[in-house]
Order: C-alpha cells, then sequence, then structure tokens
C-alpha cells in the first residue's frame, strides 16, 4: 500500500482479510441470522461472527470439503458465487448479484487463487470524510470511507464499508454511502463500519429559516448557539430559576 494518498480497492492486491471479509460482512453471510457460527451457521457452513476470525474463515472457505466451494479454473460455477448470485437455490436470497461490485472482487479473488495476502500491515483506524455537515432538506451527501493503516499508507474502502443511519426518519444512507435529509429539522448521525473499526459522520437539517443569535454569558451558551443557528431553530427566552427547575 503506497504511503501519502489514498489508493482505490479496486488497484489493491486481493486480500482475504481486507477485501473478501468486508464483502461478506456486507452482504450478511457472516451475521447470526446466516452461517456465523455464532447462531449455528447453515448448512454445515459455518463463519465467525462479522468476520472476527478471518484465519478460520479461511480454511471454511477455501480448504474444507477439498475446496469444493471454490474453483479457479472455472470461478463462476464455484459454489460460493452461486449461491450468493441466487443461481443455485439459497435461503439467504440473491445476496451480490452477478453485476454488482462485490460479485465481482470475490470472482477476481477466486480467479487470482484465493490467496489470503499479506498481514504484515494492520488497519489502525476508520475515517469518514467529510466527519461533519449541513445538509439542506431533500438534498443528499455523500461519504468517502477511508482506512488508515500502521505504516502510515490510507485506502478508500467506501465499497467496503457498512453505513448505518441512527434515525432513519430524518435521513437515510445507501449501501454506497449517499446520505438523504429528510424534512425534519435537527441532527442527525450515520455509523460507519469496517473491519472492526468505527467512524461517525454528524450531519445538521436545517429548519430553513433565519435565527438571532443571542448574547452569549459562557462557554455553554457558544456551543448551544452554535448549534441552534447550524440548524436554524431560535433560542428560547431568558427565564428565571423555578422556570427553568
Amino acid at each position: 500500500m503506497g504511503v501519502g494518498r489514498a489508493s482505490e480497492v479496486s488497484n489493491e492486491p486481493i486480500s482475504f482479510v481486507n477485501d473478501i471479509v468486508p464483502v461478506l460482512t456486507k452482504a450478511g453471510c457472516n451475521s447470526g441470522v446466516c452461517h456465523a457460527k455464532a447462531g449455528g451457521g447453515q448448512n454445515g457452513f459455518e463463519l465467525s461472527l462479522l468476520g472476527f476470525e478471518p484465519l478460520e474463515d479461511y480454511d471454511h472457505m477455501v480448504l474444507e470439503g477439498r475446496g469444493r466451494r471454490l474453483f479457479p479454473a472455472a470461478p463462476d460455477q464455484s459454489l460460493l458465487l452461486r449461491k450468493v448470485s441466487g443461481r443455485t437455490p439459497h435461503g439467504g436470497g440473491i445476496l451480490l448479484p452477478r453485476e454488482s461490485k462485490g460479485y465481482h472482487l470475490l470472482r477476481r479473488w477466486i480467479v487470482d487463487g484465493t490467496p489470503f495476502g499479506d498481514t504484515s500491515v494492520e488497519l489502525r483506524s476508520l475515517e469518514v470524510q467529510p466527519p461533519q455537515d449541513q445538509i439542506q432538506p431533500g438534498a443528499s451527501r455523500q461519504l468517502k470511507a477511508i482506512a488508515h493503516y500502521e505504516d502510515g499508507s490510507t485506502r478508500i474502502v467506501t465499497e467496503l464499508a457498512l453505513f448505518e443511519s441512527n434515525d432513519r426518519g430524518m435521513a437515510t444512507v445507501t449501501g454506497d454511502g449517499l446520505v438523504t435529509a429528510s424534512d425534519l429539522p435537527g441532527r442527525v448521525g450515520v455509523m460507519v463500519r469496517y473491519q472492526g473499526r468505527v467512524s461517525v459522520f454528524n450531519a445538521a437539517i436545517p429548519l430553513g429559516t433565519d435565527t438571532e443569535t443571542p448574547k452569549s454569558n459562557n462557554f455553554i451558551d457558544d456551543h448551544v448557539f452554535a448549534n441552534l443557528s447550524q440548524i436554524g431553530i431560535p433560542a428560547s427566552e431568558v427565564c428565571d430559576d423555578s422556570t427553568f427547575l
């Protein structure tokens, strides 16, 4: 991985830990209701919950059953690809259509001989860009997820990350990180997850009215008035202590 700039996922050698496990996690393959061993697995195929044991997962996928799930010589006939694309009956339904990026990444990994990949450089943190922003009602904002590694290198992992809004009534987010605000004013957060790391995007959805900021009397007022100004909500009148309590 190059240092000093973020490289795209598609330009990197495929890694089981950094690419394949996130694809399976995003598709829900290693969730408790699917093939996670914490939930009992399905049809004898077990994966660790959310991919926290990649070495075990690699053994189950590649080596178990004499490699019957993967066929590098005929990748599209691999049982794994046939199941996730719905070409072979699968209790979880279609998880990765054949035209999806996740399917093509899995296919390329199989064609390349199912390498485990380099694990010498560990993931340090996950960054989301922008970390915060104001989004007008009905407007959208595209997020970018960036993985930071111990050697100082960075990698764009938006396609592999999981995105979840903490209030879908205020804002929704697609699997590719596109946030769309509703017409409800206020603040909403979007959690971004990749390989056990978490980052949060905070959005302010304004009411759409001009507000006059009262005189600040202390640092608490500074923070409160800045927040109210950003979402377009006027501050309440000053009240006496008995009313406040």
